[in-house]
């Protein structure tokens, strides 16, 4: 036998393998799945013969699984929720789901599918779909599971489309290095008429030597909708840009709606300490003093570093259930966010929770308004401590010294929360700044083949007059061809 012969056959038992451990890791996700289900209907159980009401019943299950597995809220609510579809409409699904012939991104896509299909059609189709998906990938799932649907009830998608449509949604969430990632589901056609937007002003409003590739521009455009200016700067440097209409005022844009924790010293540029931008994370020094050129400041001093003040008869502002708004700012700066393990929720978006109690019928009595007393909690995490409160979920939240939470799960489970906003704003390790040089800009990004200034000030001026229909017209009659599955 020839060493590549031996070799081949190597790959071939690799492959094998492979196949077998990805079968293995599918049934392994299905149990853990139903797992997660069963505590949740549980909980819920349990909650609701304690007299919580049935919108709410066992939502902290996710909380839960959160703290037990140190994974997300939201990927276990989203896990519970495919666990609950499954147990009630998707038994094929399950059942092969469990058997490992389909793994977790299959079943989603199924799942996700036919979420707004009526029930007769999701006996006609399922059994038919699960054994497509075995043999192909997520996104040819969905593509074939949608063209059946419009096969079989080509009446009720419109019905379908509405439903979808309802569950529309836009959220912007952390990725790396000081960048956000834009999620949302829009309908078609407003989809489409933002990318056709973007694109207009990418390849309108800037002139061939602008530095920046399509991808970059359309970025900005959105973003110039964003903040009001409503056009992009084109970046070419030059006087004579054909995209400059000097009878008409650089747009400005509008100050940054944004919430950034940062230390005096990094600010002053004494320091390079990173700062917080509520919602997102961590961010860069140099980013952090950018958005405080235009920002409106609220100096926050250090709880630790205040002399404890003595005991006195309480204020007017410490008797009142909602605090004063110097005192919210102060505990929003300082917590950074929601209080509880595993929640994303910004300050802003969140309630100023009391640890102790306020007494409405004797103030003094009660838990007073006072810094110390309160913490940010989303309205789902203040149910949940309220409910706790009251013995009714089985949970235990205690406030340790310098605004430390801890969390105790009905299943014994314990996970000490500290303040977020703080550790930015009075950091323990002081990082020097950069050399005066500073940080160097990226070097443009250049397309691998450039055609040249020639053809690409013609390119421009086709998608200014074209229609994308008619470029596509175009296309079409020029050696192009077309394959179809």
């Amino acid at each position: 036998m020839s060493e590549s012969a031996g070799e081949g056959f190597a790959a071939v038992r690799v492959v094998e393998r492979l196949r077998v451990v990805h079968s293995m890791i599918a049934a392994a996700q299905a149990e853990e799945v139903e797992l997660m289900t069963q505590l949740y209907r549980l909980r819920r159980e349990q909650q609701l013969q304690l007299g919580v009401g049935a919108l709410y019943a066992g939502e902290d299950a996710a909380t839960e699984i959160g703290i037990a597995l140190k994974v997300s809220q939201r990927s276990a609510d989203g896990l519970i929720a495919l666990g609950l579809g499954l147990d009630n409409r998707y038994s094929g699904t399950r059942e092969a789901f469990a058997d490992g012939r389909i793994d977790l991104p299959r079943v989603r896509a199924i799942s996700e599918t036919l979420a707004n299909a009526s029930e007769d059609l999701v006996a006609e189709l399922e059994s038919r779909i699960v054994a497509y998906a075995e043999k192909a990938e997520p996104q040819r799932v969905r593509r074939t599971l949608r063209r059946w649907l419009l096969e079989a009830d080509p009446a009720g998608q419109a019905a379908r489309r509405k439903s979808a449509e309802a569950d529309r949604y836009v959220k912007v969430t952390a990725a790396d290095d000081g960048t956000a990632l834009l999620d949302g589901v829009l309908p078609a056609a407003g989809g489409q008429a933002l990318y056709e937007r973007l694109r207009e002003m990418a390849t309108t409003q800037c002139c061939g030597n602008d530095p920046r590739i399509t991808n970059q521009r359309r970025a900005d455009a959105l973003v110039a909708l964003a903040d009001g200016r409503g056009r992009l700067t084109c970046e070419c440097g030059r006087a004579d840009c054909p995209r400059t209409d000097e009878g008409e005022p650089s747009p400005t844009a509008r100050k940054a709606l944004v919430q950034v924790g940062v230390s005096m010293e990094t600010l002053a540029g004494l320091q390079d300490n990173p700062a917080l931008l509520a919602g997102l994370g961590a961010i860069d020094a140099d980013l952090a003093r950018q958005i405080a050129r235009h920002a409106r400041f609220d100096v926050i001093t250090d709880p630790a570093a205040r002399p404890p003040a003595p005991a006195a008869r309480p204020t007017d502002s410490e008797l009142r259930y909602r605090p004063a708004a110097r005192a919210a700012r102060r505990v929003r700066a300082l917590d950074g966010g929601c209080r509880a393990p595993g929640c994303g929720v910004p300050p802003a978006g969140t309630d100023l929770d009391h640890q102790d109690r306020f007494d409405h019928a004797d103030p003094e009595n009660g838990g007073r308004t006072v810094e110390s007393n309160l913490g940010c909690r989303c309205r789902r995490h203040h149910r949940l401590k309220t409910l706790a409160d009251n013995g009714a979920n089985g949970w235990q939240v205690v406030h340790h010294p310098d605004r430390k939470v801890e969390w105790r799960t009905p299943s014994g489970g314990s996970v000490i929360t500290s303040p977020e906003g703080a550790k930015f704003l009075f950091p323990a390790l002081a990082v020097p700044p950069v050399t005066a040089a500073g940080v160097p800009d990226a070097e443009p990004i250049r397309p691998l083949i450039d055609p040249g200034p020639v053809v690409n000030a013609m390119t421009e001026l086709v998608h200014v007059y074209c229609t994308p229909g008619q470029r596509r017209a175009v296309r079409s009659h020029v050696g192009t061809s077309r394959v179809t599955m």
